[in-house]
This record gives C-alpha cells, structure tokens and sequence, in this order.
C-alpha cells in the first residue's frame, strides 16, 4: 500500500487521554485548552500553553502526552517518540499513551515497535477499535495480512462505521487473493466516506480484477475528480483494459506530471502507445525508465516488445537479452526472445528458447501455449501430464490458466480426442467470460444504428467528401476466416506493404464524436462530416501508412472487425478498396471459439454468441455491399486454399497491379507476423481445417440455433 494511504489510514485519532488526568479536582484547564487549540491546527499556542504547564510540573505525564500530540502533528516525530515515552515512565497504565507511541512509531516506518505499542494498549484496553485499528495496519506493513485481518475485522466489529477500518481490510484481503471479500469492504468503505478518492481507487482496482471494466471505470473516474494525483495511474490502467486507448494516454500522462518518475506509469504508456502503432514515443517511454532504473529489466523488456512489433527482431532480442542479464532466472525473457523468433518465422530457434524458457520456470504458462501453438515435436503425452498437472496446483492467475486450458486443449485436438479437447476450449472460454462480460443484444443494436445512419441518402449527400488515394486497402471478416494469410499473400507482392492489425480507424470512430461537436455519438454524428474534417482525417491515415510502406503503392490494413466501419471508410476513401474473407460460418465461429484471444474478442468465447455476431456481420455486410460504391471483394477462404493460384491472381488483380510469382511463395515472405497465425502463414497452403466443425458436432448445439443451421443428424 501506498505510504499516502498509511498516512492517512494508519494512525489513531489524537485526542486527549481516554482517563482521567492525575489531578485531584479534575483535568488541567490549561491541557483542555491547549487541546482545543490543536484540534483547530493552532499549533504554537497550544505548545507555549502545555510548556507553560510543564515549567511548574515537568513530570506531569498528561502535558507530555499532549506535547507528544502537538510535536507529531508538528511533523517532528522523534521528539513525539521521546515525551510518549516518557510520559509512560512516569504513568504506563494509560491506553491511549501507548497507542499514540506506536502511532509515532509506524510514521517513522519501526513497525514491529509500533506492533508491541498497540498489543499494550489492547491488554489495558480491550475494547479500543482504535488499537486494533492501528495493530491491525502495523501487521499489515509487515505483510501479516492473515493476522492483520484479525485485528482489523475486530476493530470493525467494535466501530462498523469506521471506512478506514473497511479500506484497510479491503487491502488485506486483496493481497491474500480474497477479492469478493475486499470488494464488499470497499464498498462499505466508499458508502461511508464517498468523499475520499483512495476508497474509489481501491475499489476500482479490484473491481478491474474481477473484469468488471465499467463499474471500475466509474469509480476510478469519480477518484480522478475528488484526487487526480491519486487516481490517474489507476484510471489510465482501467482506460487501457477497456480499449479506451486516448484516454489512456491523457490518464497516464497526467500520472506522469504528477509524479514523472514513476516507472509504472511510463511502463503502462509505453504499452499503450504500442497499441496505438506509436512506436517512437513508446520506445520514449522506455528510454525514460531505462534513466530512471537502469538496472533494472523492465525498461528492457518494453524497449524489446516495441522494436519487435517494429520487426527489428535483432534488436529486440538484443534488448531482452540486457533484461535476461538482469534477471537470469526469469523464464519470461526466454519466452520473449522466443516470441521474436516465432514473429520472424524462424519456429526452430523459437522452439529452443521457450523450452530454454521452461527449464528456468517450468510453470511458464506463456512458453507452454507457444509450444503447443508452434506443434513443438516434444513428446505430447509427456506435455499434457505436464500441464494437467500444473493446472491442479493452482498456482496460476485466471489468465494464465486460460492459456494452458487452450494449450491443453490444442494438444488434445491433435490428438483427436476431442471430446477432452473441447472440455479445455470451453474451460478455457469460461475464464475470459466471466471476466469480460459481452451483450450480444448491444451488439445487435449497434448494427441497427450503424446500417440506419450510413443510408443511401447519406452517401447521396457527402459522396464527394473524402481522399481520392487509391493506397488503402482494407481486409475485414471475422477473425480466424483467412484475414492473415489473404494480407500475407498481398503483401508479398513488391508493390504491397503489409500493415497488419491497425488500430487507427477504432480510434477514429471513438475520437469523432468530440471531434465534431455534433452532440450525437457515432454512428449518429457522422451526419455533420464535412469535407475538410474528412480530408484532415484521411490525410492522418495516409500519413501513418506511407511512414512505413516504403516503394509500395497499395497499404493493407487487416484489422478484421474494420467491417463494421466501411461506411467512414467508404466516406474518407472513396477509391479504398476492400477484401472481405468469407469462410464457411461454423468452422470460422468455432476457430474462433478454440483461440486464446487474450481480452480481446470477447464475443468469441460463448457459442450463442458466437452466432450472434456471425449473423450480424452478415447483416452489416449484405447492407455495404447495397449501399457502397467502394468496390469489395468476397474471397472465400475454401476456394483460396484450394485453388491458391487462381484466388491469389484474384487478389492481386483487384489491387490494379501485374502478378509476381512470389505471391505463391507467400510463405516464404520475411515480414513480422504478430498475429495468432504466424505459425500457419508460414506453411504451404492446407486443408485440413475446413469441416473441422464435424468433430464437433454433438458440442455445437447453442451455435447452430444461433446460426439457424440445422444440427446434423
């Protein structure tokens, strides 16, 4: 825990002796004053009031506990630590005395002294919340969260409306794994005081752990306005969960000139902005933390994670070879340099250095699923046990297991035991979905909104607005239906640059509310595009994509659900050109369904809604093809993979260029490929996924009701 929520959290009130002072006709008037004055900060008047006391009685213990008081809240906790003390020399049998000595004791960071304090005013004092309070905070220092949980629960139980008690336990069982149970503390802590930024913060990052992103988003956005300097890291990390990736960037920076040196929020920045392709200002962000740290792994990790998605593969790898000098036992710098071989194509060297990867931390659960995806010729049977075994441990946070129950599934799939292997697929499926809810309902209602807006009215209206460029060209269908390998086929064509998945136009669509101050949200604000708005944005996008193409005069962008955004595209690009890769529904549903997306896609990881979403692309798309004059190419993967060569000149036709044999070769082409295909766009053209549905059958019930496909008998 932060040393500003101790600060806050870990102390007792100040407050007078909870006995009576040591004089016969009751309290000092001069200490009941000079008590007053500091509880309304007049520090200086109340000390000359109490050292008044003092110069007639210096063994009077309650004027040293109360100057003890006024020289903590002074800052001056070493003079408070002395008349604590000694006021407990001259009258130990005092609760609050020894409470306030361990309050000082913990501001000065001796948390076992402080611990010792606040056991003795429990044994005097049983009932103090107040002591358990503290005691319950100074175990907490010394990760005792277990016991600190004890102290703490009965610190609430004496004083339930305490939120500092509540924010505390929420702490605690946070750290002990116990997330339902702190999220309950948290919002009790909140509903007591809505007021205080950290109770949001901390609420919001648990919540963000169970995958609950928009209550997250809510809270955190609340802690921004009552702390900014408390909650924009926070708010920035949940902004980049949710895809919100300008916001993110807005958040995190702001964290950054609160506090410019703080090596998480550079780290978080820098991941951010190579979501958003901004390779130069992420590898920034890593050249700051690497002043900052530079002995530390971290700056080298992210420095080698942005020169590898720039394909710099070479020095990538010499970027997390430092990071491996640094920390020579963590399997997961073995893991990345692997990862930077498996994205040039090289699997034999990628193979060696996650099984290197394994012998330093067997419980990669990272390295395993890159072996299982990559075919590694390692006995199978010998893995499955391994990774059966794993599992059962339990050592793994919800992500990694996904990971292994996709591995594991894989691997059983090949195999052909595949009732076991969709056991782990859907295991695996039901990881994600619990934590990255998805309403295929809103998705439905998106479509509507979208196809209503982008009319053939308004195309009449603005069908003059946009860049001429013939450079654009945009390859959608749902994932796992052949995106990769038409953008790998393209791309080795000399004339073509491959950009891959490109964030831009998501952003667009995100930014062009505010962007146009039209009150509506997108799609609705589309309606006030004007023509120079639409010419700055296409010129934005041209510019992203000339940066890297080289002599090419044809761009692919294969961000696949850019189907749902071809009207702003037909509007911006009037010559774009578009490829929408078509596969048979079932086997691209259910390769969907079998993939490990990470959080992204998380329509894929329930059946039903699987169909849902094919059945929505299919509308949106019968509608572009009604209402749009850009042209679009359907090319169905079945037909691309059995007749390569008549498909592949296809492809290259429709670009408006000669053909070049090496589009047959596509395999061979040394490109980055970051994608989950990177292993199959390296191999000849096969077939052995098509109808792999079949195998399936009897599991894929929810899939063919939502589909309106008739189970096979």
């Amino acid at each position: 825990m932060s040393r500003k929520t101790a600060g806050r959290t870990h102390r007792h009130a100040a407050g007078p002796p909870s006995r009576p002072l040591a004089v016969a006709a009751g309290p000092n008037p001069l200490l009941v004053q000079a008590d007053a004055l500091c509880r309304r900060g007049q520090l200086e008047a109340a000390e000359a009031l109490v050292r008044n006391v003092l110069s007639g009685a210096p063994r009077d213990h309650a004027a040293l506990h109360m100057l003890g008081i006024i020289m903590r809240q002074k800052g001056d906790s070493a003079a408070a630590i002395d008349l604590f003390r000694r006021a407990i020399a001259i009258s130990g049998r005092i609760a609050s005395y020894h409470g306030n000595l361990g309050n000082a004791y913990f501001e000065t960071a001796k948390f076992e002294e402080a611990a010792r304090c606040y056991r003795r005013a429990l044994a005097l004092e049983p009932g103090s919340a107040l002591a358990h309070f503290g005691l319950g905070v100074a175990l907490m220092a010394q990760k005792a969260y277990a016991a600190a949980i004890t102290e703490l629960e009965a610190a609430a139980k004496i004083r339930p409306d305490h939120a500092d008690t509540h924010l505390n336990l929420g702490i605690a069982l946070s750290e002990l794994g116990r997330i339902d149970e702190a999220i309950a503390h948290y919002q009790r802590a909140v509903a007591l005081n809505p007021n205080y930024a950290v109770n949001h913060v901390k609420l919001g990052v648990a919540l963000r752990a169970k995958g609950e992103l928009e209550r997250a988003y809510a809270h955190l956005a609340r802690a921004v306005e009552l702390d900014p300097a408390e909650a924009y890291y926070e708010f920035g990390n949940t902004c980049f969960a949710l895809g919100r990736l300008d916001e993110a960037v807005r958040a995190l920076r702001q964290a950054l000139t609160v506090r410019p040196e703080r090596i998480d929020a550079l780290d978080t920045l820098g991941k951010v902005l190579l979501e958003l392709d901004e390779y130069d200002e992420a590898i920034g962000c890593y050249e700051r933390m690497l002043a900052l740290a530079p002995q530390s792994a971290l700056p080298y990790r992210g420095l080698g994670q942005a020169l590898l998605l720039q394909g710099r593969f070479a020095e990538a790898r010499a970027a997390f070879t430092k990071a491996l000098e640094r920390e020579p036992e963590n399997g997961g710098h073995y893991a990345r340099i692997g990862r930077s071989y498996w994205s040039e194509g090289r699997f034999e060297e990628a193979i060696v250095w996650h099984e290197k990867a394994l012998a330093r931390q067997p419980d990669n659960a990272e390295a395993h699923y890159a072996l299982a995806m990559m075919r590694s010729a390692r006995d199978r049977k010998e893995r499955i046990r391994e990774l059966e075994r794993l599992l059962a441990l339990g050592l793994y946070d919800w992500e990694q297991c996904a990971a292994l129950n996709f591995a594991l599934a894989k691997m059983y799939d090949e195999q052909g035991d595949y009732d076991t292997a969709f056991r782990y697929f859907k295991a695996g499926n039901d990881l994600h979905r619990a934590r990255n809810r998805y309403r295929p309902e809103a998705e439905t209602a998106y479509v509507d909104r979208v196809i209503a807006t982008f009319s053939k009215e308004l195309f009449a209206a603005k069908g003059r607005i946009g860049n001429r460029s013939e450079r654009p060209v945009f390859v959608v269908g749902l994932p796992r239906s052949g995106t990769t390998l038409v953008e790998q086929i393209l791309a080795s064509h000399p004339r073509v640059h491959g950009h891959g998945e490109l964030a831009y136009m998501h952003e667009m669509v995100q930014a062009l509310p505010k962007l146009l101050g039209s009150g509506e949200p997108y799609p609705e604000c589309v309606a006030a595009l004007d023509s120079d708005t639409a010419e700055r944005l296409a010129e934005a996008y041209l510019a992203r994509l000339e940066r890297d193409a080289g002599d090419a005069i044809r761009s692919v962008d294969k961000m696949p659900d850019n189907f749902m955004r071809l009207g702003l595209i037909a509007l911006l690009f009037p010559q774009a050109r578009v490829i929408n890769c078509v596969r048979d529904p079932l086997d691209t549903c259910l390769s969907c369904y079998f993939h490990d997306f990470g959080r992204r896609n998380a329509f894929a990881r329930d059946l039903d809604h699987l169909g849902r979403y094919y059945r929505d692309y299919q509308r949106i798309m019968a509608h572009w093809r009604a209402t749009l004059t850009i042209p679009i190419l359907d090319v169905p993967y079945e037909a691309l993979v059995g007749e390569q060569e008549l498909w592949s000149r296809k492809l290259i036709d429709f670009l408006g260029l000669p053909w070049d044999e090496r589009c047959l070769a596509f395999y061979e082409t040394k490109r980055p490929v970051f994608t989950s295909s990177a292993w199959q766009v390296r191999q000849p053209i096969y077939t052995s996924s098509i109808g792999r549905w079949r195998h399936y059958a009897k599991h894929l019930g929810p899939l063919f009701s939502a589909l309106g496909i008739a189970a096979p008998c």
